[in-house]
C-alpha cells in the first residue's frame, strides 16, 4: 500500500453523515473535503443507502477511486459481511434490518475495486484515537457516553474482540450495574431522567444541563462520574489499564464528572492516564479509513472443503473401469442447468424471491455468485439475510442444551423441535423487502420462515460435503458464531441441526420453485421444481442406486482402494463406504448430461408409500435398513463394541429404532475371523475390569479369554442384534446390513490405539456394560449368531436362499444364485440389493432397464413390483437382497 493512498471515513448518526477523505502523508492522517449531511434513520433501506452511495459519490467526484471505504454504523450489525441487524433503537434504521448494505452501497457507488468495510463506532473511535492522539499506551481502554454506553478495549494497539479480563461480550454496554445495565446509566437518557427526578423539570439536552450550572445540574454530573468511575474500577484493575479515552458528545462536560470519577478511582488514578478526545466525529471517521486499510477482498483461494476426494463434476464423465461406480446418476429425462448465468436468466424478471437451502451452505459465496449474474441485466437488487433473525447464540446453546449432552464426543439426544425454533419471531416481521428495489431477495437457511410470497429456491448440499466443510472450518452449525472441535460440531449436525432442517425442507418439496445442488459453490446445477418432483416420481417406480461416499479409519484397508480404481488412491486407506446409509447418501440425478445431487431423504418426503411399501406405517420417513462397506483388508480390527437395545436408544437418544446389525463376509483372506459373543466361561466382572484396566492404566485385554473368534469366509453372515460384544477382524471386506442408525457404537477397547489424528477414539464402557447380554456366550453364538443358510426356492438356472437373521432383526436377507436370470416380486416392501458375485447384472422393471456391477448397491422401490434380474457374465451370480420382515410393518 502506498504512503500517500487515499481512503474514505464515514460516521453514520441518527440524523447526520459524515465523511471526509483520508490521504497518508509520512504516517500521519489528514482529513479533506469533510462532509457533513442529514439523513433520516427512520426512512426505507433504499433511501437511506442512496443517501450514503451519494456522500460517497460526492467526495469521488472527478473519477477516483479510494482503495477503502470505511463506515461506522450503529449496531446490531453483521459488521464482517456488512449485513444490517439494528433494531430496538426508536426506529432508527430499522428499516435496514437484514439488509446487505455493503453489496447496495458498492452497486450504487460502481466502485468495484475498493474494499468496503463496515465497523462499530466505538472499535473505529478507538482506532482513530489511537493514530491522532499519538498514543503509547500498552492497555488502552476507550469509552464513548452518547445517546449510548460505547466502548472499546487495545492490547499494543491492536483492537481486542475477546479478552479473559474483560466482558465476554466484548463490550461494557451489556454488563450489570446497580439495578440496570451499564448503557441504562452511562447514557444522555440517563442524565435527563436523573434531573427530571431531582427538580421535576425537563430539558432537551446534556449541553443545556451544563450550561445552566445549576447546583442539581452539577450533582447529576457529579453522581454520573462517581457511577462511572465504580463501574469502570475492577475492570481498569483487572484488565492493567494504563490508558483512559474518554470520547462522545458527554466528554465536552468533563470538567463536571471528572473530578468524581477519579475520586472513585482512587489508587488506579496514580496509574492510569486519561485522556479527553473533544472531536469524537474525526477520530471515528479517522479509525474507520484505518480499520478499512487493514482489509483485503475476498478470495477463492481459501480453503471450502478438507478432503483427497474430487468434488463432483457437474457433467456426466465416463467410467473408463467398466465397473463400480462412485458416481452413479439416474437419467430422468427432465433437464438440469448449469451455471449461475442460467438461474439469473431464469429469475430477472422477478420482483421477490426466496432462497431458502439447507444447513452446510455456504451463503456469500453463493450470493456473491449469483448477484454478479444478475448485475449484467441492470437490475437494483437488495439482499436481505435470515441470518439476522436468528436467536443469539446464547439463546440458542441454552435450548438446545440438553440434545447436545455437554462436551460427550459423540453421544446427544435428537431435538424435537422445529427451525423455526432457532429465529425470533418479532425479528422475522421486520424482514421488510423495498419496493423501490428492482429484485428483493430474502436468502439464507430458514428464509422461508419470513412468510414473504415470492418465487421459492431451494440449496440443496451433500451430508458428505457438510462434514468437509465443517473439517475445513468454511461453515457452522446452525445459529453459532465460531467453529468448534469437528466432532462436537458433528454431534451437533446429527442431533439438532439435521433434524429440525429435515423437516423444514420436508414442507418446502411440494412447494419451491427450484432446486440447486450447491455442493461446487463456484458452478452451481439447478432444476425446476416441477422437472424434479416428477424425477422422484420416476425414481420411485424403478431401481437406482444412491451416490457412495468413503472414509479413512484407523483400521481402514486397501480393498476398496484396489477395487474401486476411481477412488483416490494417494489416500491413507478406506475405512468405510457409505453405500446407502440414507441419512448422509445423496442421489445424482443426470439431465442432458448434467448432474444434480439430492438427498436421499427427498424421496421419502415425497412419497414415503411408494418407496417403503408395508414397511412405510411403521418407519414413516425414517428409511429402515442401510448397506455399507467395512474394509480391514491389510488393516486392523475393529474395536470391541455393542450397541443399544431399543428402550436405551430411545429414552437416550432419541432414536425411534436400533442399531442391529449383520456382517456379511464379501470378501476375505484364509485368516479372517470375527469376534463374535462371550466364552462360555468368560466372568462378567473380570471382563468388566479388564475393560477399565486398559482405559485408565493402558493395559492390554486378552480378547480372546473373554469374546469367541471364529473364522470367517466369504458369504458368511454374522448376526450381530442389539447387546451383542463383536467386532470384525483385520483382512474382512464386511458388507454390513443393518437397520438404518448408525452411530450408536459403544466402543469397549479399542487394541490400545490412537485415531488418524494420534487421539484416543471415545470408550463407552458404562453404555456398554448396560446394554450387553452376557447370556449370549458359548453355544448360543454358532447357533444363533451365525446365520445357516437354507434353500427356499429353486428355479431354472438357480435358487433362492433365506439367510435367517435373528429374532431380534426386523430385516431378511436372501441370496439368489443364477446363471441366467431371475424374476422378483417386491410384495410391497423396498429391497435393498448387491451384487456380491459376478460382474454385473441387469435389472428390468416397469420398461426401464439399469445396470449394476459388482458390489454396487441399489434400492428398488415398493411400488415397482416385478423386477428381471439378468446375469451379464460367464459363471454364476449371487445376488443380496434384503428387505424388512412382513411381522415387522
Amino acid at each position: 500500500m502506498s504512503t500517500n493512498s487515499k481512503r474514505i471515513g464515514i460516521d453514520i448518526g441518527g440524523s447526520h453523515i459524515s465523511a471526509a477523505v483520508l490521504s497518508n502523508t509520512g504516517g500521519d492522517w489528514q482529513l479533506s473535503s469533510k462532509k457533513r449531511l442529514l439523513l433520516n434513520s427512520q426512512d426505507s433501506a433504499g433511501n437511506i443507502a442512496t443517501a450514503l452511495g451519494n456522500c460517497i459519490k460526492e467526495l469521488t467526484a472527478g473519477g477516483w477511486e479510494p482503495e477503502a471505504v470505511g463506515i461506522a454504523f450503529p449496531g446490531p450489525f453483521d459488521y464482517e459481511n456488512g449485513i444490517s441487524a439494528v433494531r430496538n433503537v426508536g426506529g432508527k434504521f430499522e428499516q435496514t434490518f437484514g439488509l446487505h448494505i455493503r453489496q447496495t452501497v458498492e452497486d450504487f457507488t460502481g466502485l468495484r475495486q475498493t474494499i468496503f468495510k463496515f465497523s462499530n463506532d466505538a472499535s473505529c473511535f478507538a482506532t482513530g484515537a489511537y493514530s491522532i492522539l499519538r498514543l503509547k499506551s500498552k492497555r488502552t481502554v476507550f469509552i464513548t457516553l452518547g445517546t449510548g454506553f460505547g466502548s472499546a478495549f487495545m492490547k499494543d494497539a491492536e483492537l481486542l474482540d475477546i479478552h479473559p479480563n474483560l466482558p465476554a461480550s466484548g463490550a461494557f454496554y451489556d454488563q450489570d450495574f446497580l439495578d440496570a445495565k451499564a448503557d441504562d446509566y452511562f447514557s444522555t437518557r440517563w442524565i435527563l431522567n436523573a434531573y427530571a427526578q431531582r427538580t421535576g423539570n425537563q430539558v432537551s439536552s446534556v449541553k443545556e444541563l451544563v450550561e445552566s450550572a445549576s447546583t442539581d445540574a452539577r450533582g447529576v454530573m457529579e453522581q454520573l462520574g462517581e457511577n462511572l468511575g465504580r463501574f469502570l474500577q475492577p475492570w481498569l484493575e483487572k484488565f492493567q489499564c494504563d490508558e483512559l479515552v474518554i470520547g462522545g458528545n458527554i466528554a465536552k462536560a468533563f470538567s463536571q464528572f471528572g473530578p468524581s470519577l477519579k475520586l472513585e478511582l482512587g489508587t488506579l488514578v496514580d496509574k492510569i492516564n486519561i485522556s479527553i478526545c473533544e472531536n469524537t466525529e474525526d477520530c471515528i471517521i479517522t479509525g474507520a479509513a484505518i480499520v478499512a486499510g487493514k482489509e483485503t477482498h475476498s478470495t477463492s483461494n481459501k480453503i471450502m472443503r478438507k478432503s483427497s476426494q474430487e468434488i463432483l463434476t457437474t457433467t456426466v464423465t465416463t467410467n473408463e473401469t467398466g465397473a463400480y461406480d462412485i458416481y452413479p446418476s439416474f437419467s430422468s429425462g427432465e433437464k438440469v442447468y448449469k451455471g449461475f448465468d442460467t438461474l439469473a436468466a431464469e429469475l430477472a424478471g422477478e420482483k421477490l424471491i426466496v432462497v431458502d437451502g439447507y444447513g452446510g451452505v455456504i451463503w456469500e459465496t453463493f450470493r456473491e455468485k449469483l448477484h454478479a449474474e444478475l448485475s449484467r441485466y441492470d437490475k437494483i437488487v437488495f439482499w436481505y439475510n435470515i441470518n439476522t433473525c436468528l436467536k443469539s447464540a446464547d439463546e440458542i446453546q441454552a435450548m438446545i442444551a440438553e440434545s447436545i449432552n455437554g462436551d460427550d464426543p459423540v453421544f446427544g439426544t435428537k431435538y424435537a423441535g422445529n427451525l423455526r425454533d432457532f429465529f425470533d419471531e418479532q425479528k422475522l416481521k421486520l424482514i421488510n423487502p423495498d419496493p423501490a428495489a428492482d429484485i428483493c431477495i430474502i436468502y439464507g437457511t430458514g428464509a422461508a420462515l419470513t412468510g414473504i410470497q415470492g418465487k421459492l429456491l431451494y440449496a440443496d448440499v451433500p451430508k458428505n460435503e457438510i462434514q468437509l466443510r465443517m473439517r475445513a472450518g468454511s461453515i457452522l452449525n446452525l445459529g453459532a458464531n465460531d467453529s468448534s472441535e469437528s466432532t462436537q460440531m458433528y454431534k451437533r449436525f446429527y442431533f439438532v441441526d439435521w433434524p429440525v432442517l429435515n423437516k423444514h425442507k420436508a414442507q418446502l418439496l411440494a412447494t419451491f420453485d427450484y432446486i440447486i445442488d450447491e455442493q461446487r459453490i463456484e458452478e452451481i446445477t439447478w432444476m425446476t421444481g416441477t422437472a424434479f418432483r416428477s424425477t422422484l416420481n420416476q425414481m420411485l417406480k424403478q431401481p437406482f442406486r444412491a451416490r457412495p461416499w468413503f472414509e479413512p479409519g484407523v483400521w481402514g484397508g486397501d480393498w476398496m482402494k484396489n477395487h474401486f480404481r476411481q477412488l483416490n488412491q494417494e489416500e491413507i486407506n478406506y475405512a468405510w463406504s457409505f453405500e446407502l446409509i440414507t441419512p448422509e447418501n445423496g442421489v445424482i440425478i443426470e439431465g442432458q448430461n448434467n448432474l444434480l445431487e439430492f438427498s436421499f431423504d427427498f424421496l421419502l418426503y415425497s412419497d414415503k408409500e411408494k418407496l417403503l411399501g408395508k414397511a412405510a406405517k411403521r418407519f414413516g420417513t425414517d428409511f429402515p435398513i442401510r448397506f455399507d462397506f467395512l474394509d480391514t483388508f491389510d488393516g486392523g480390527n475393529l474395536s470391541v463394541q455393542c450397541h443399544p437395545r431399543p428402550a436405551y436408544i430411545k429414552e437416550h437418544f432419541g432414536e425411534n429404532f436400533t442399531q442391529d446389525e449383520t456382517y456379511y463376509i464379501l470378501d476375505c483372506k484364509p485368516d479372517a475371523v470375527v469376534y463374535l459373543g462371550f466364552q462360555e466361561s468368560f466372568d462378567q466382572e473380570e471382563f468388566e475390569t479388564a475393560l477399565i484396566a486398559a482405559q485408565e492404566k493402558g493395559i492390554e485385554m486378552d480378547v480372546e479369554k473373554y469374546v469367541q473368534k471364529l473364522p470367517a469366509n466369504k458369504h458368511d453372515l454374522f448376526l450381530i442384534p442389539n447387546g451383542t460384544i463383536h467386532a470384525s477382524g483385520k483382512n474382512n471386506l464386511v458388507l454390513e446390513i443393518s437397520s438404518t442408525p448408525y452411530i450408536f457404537t459403544f466402543k469397549m477397547y479399542d487394541w490400545m490405539r490412537l485415531d488418524l489424528n494420534n487421539q484416543p477414539r471415545p470408550i463407552n464402557i458404562d453404555h456398554g456394560m448396560k446394554n450387553l447380554y452376557f447370556d449370549r456366550k458359548g453355544e448360543y453364538v454358532t447357533e444363533k449368531l451365525v446365520s445357516h443358510p437354507v434353500t427356499e426356492a429353486e428355479f431354472e438356472g438357480g435358487k433362492k436362499i433365506k439367510l435367517p437373521t435373528h429374532e431380534e432383526h426386523f430385516y431378511a436377507v436372501y441370496r439368489y444364485e443364477f446363471t441366467g436370470s431371475v424374476k422378483i416380486d417386491t410384495n410391497n416392501q423396498c429391497h435393498i440389493c448387491m451384487l456380491v458375485e459376478g460382474k454385473s447384472i441387469s435389472v428390468t422393471a416397469n420398461g426401464n432397464a439399469s445396470t449394476f456391477h459388482f458390489a454396487e448397491t441399489f434400492v428398488v422401490p415398493a411400488f415397482t413390483g416385478n423386477y428381471e434380474v439378468i446375469n451379464n457374465g460367464g459363471g454364476t451370480a449371487f445376488l443380496v437382497v434384503a428387505h424388512v420382515k412382513d411381522e415387522h410393518c
